[in-house]
């Protein structure tokens, strides 16, 4: 009967060094906030604290994992509510939802990649996140190749030889490229150092990828 009590109270404090991180950083930035300050905020042990969350980075991706799992579900909404429209169209819509996510929750964001980057620079392409985002996409890339042979059906062309194998390991490619292009600090970059607003970089976004 001890063990599972231990493990509910670990679970519980895990819960509420997330949600007083997540309070401290909506108040003060991700930046200026300490591990140390949350534990003290949490009431929680150091120790504690570590044994939940290795590193503010690790912190940082929880929170994010949370939002950006509802963006996930307002991209769902909307891609259901659009079937009607091209492929493309609806790849320019994902990108001007994770766009402005970046956009919005970049304070989040920044730490994890920089975190990531020095400690393990696959984690991102291991998280849920990632993976729903790199099917969503793929798939309305293939959607989008299917329906440009159909239209071109009567054309000899070497692609019209591809497996379909082929075709899902080329547009998952396509999608991870893209997915790897929206890298947060090059996204922020383009509109703090390059001037451009958040509808510009979407512009441009699309120009690439929703063609």
């Amino acid at each position: 009967m001890i063990k599972p009590r231990k493990r509910s109270d670990a679970a519980e404090n895990c819960r509420l060094i997330l949600q007083t991180a997540k309070k401290l950083f909506a108040e003060q930035g991700v930046q200026t906030v300490s591990m140390h300050q949350i534990a003290k905020t949490a009431g929680v042990g150091q120790g504690t604290l570590y044994r939940c969350y290795a590193h503010k980075g690790e912190l940082c991706a929880a929170i994010a994992e949370q939002v950006g799992m509802d963006t996930v579900k307002q991209l769902e909404d909307f891609l259901a509510k659009n079937q009607h429209l091209p492929a493309c169209e609806r790849i320019g819509g994902v990108l001007q939802y994770i766009i402005q996510f970046i956009d919005d929750k970049f304070q989040l964001l920044l730490p994890i990649h920089t975190v990531h980057d020095c400690e393990d620079e696959s984690v991102f392409f291991r998280s849920p996140m990632y993976r729903h985002l790199l099917n969503l996409i793929a798939g309305l890339y293939e959607e989008a190749e299917r329906a440009r042979r159909a239209g071109q059906a009567a054309a000899v062309s070497p692609a019209a030889a591809e497996t379909d194998d082929g075709l899902r390991a080329r547009c998952a490619a396509q999608a991870h490229i893209l997915l790897c292009s929206l890298q947060p600090a090059g996204v922020i970059h383009m509109r703090e150092s390059l001037g451009l607003g958040v509808q510009e970089i979407v512009d441009r976004y699309q120009g690439l990828f929703a063609r």
